[in-house]
């Protein structure tokens, strides 16, 4: 949606907000990030308390480290170096795993994977 838009259909939505945080639930409803929704909400008129702002600006860089380090970790988990093992070819078909199902082909025929 675009801003214009946004900012029309806004004006009934903050009618009827009941919420305590008006970026929070701005961000949710609109789908856009807290600074655009602090952007609109002042165009709106509504008043933001500028250190509930500073302290979203403050804390972004530490969120944005722990939710790196949370995909980091949960990609560690999944990792390739720990391949699962399929008991059959139809399996590894099943499960979309093309490399393993590759790599079982090989197997059987004598065939290194890396060569072809």
């Amino acid at each position: 949606m675009a801003r214009s838009a946004r900012l029309q259909s806004a004006v009934s939505w903050l009618q009827q907000f009941k919420g305590k945080n008006v970026v929070r639930g701005y961000c949710r409803q609109f789908g856009v990030d807290w600074r655009c929704a602090a952007i609109e909400l002042s165009q709106l008129g509504v008043a933001l308390d500028p250190d509930y702002l500073n302290q979203r600006e403050q804390s972004e860089p530490q969120v944005i480290n722990t939710r790196r380090q949370r995909r980091l970790a949960c990609a560690g988990e999944n990792s390739p170096h720990d391949p699962v093992e399929y008991v059959s070819m139809l399996d590894a078909y099943l499960a979309e795993d093309f490399a393993a199902l590759y790599a079982m082909e090989c197997k059987r025929d004598g065939i290194d994977p890396g060569s072809g």
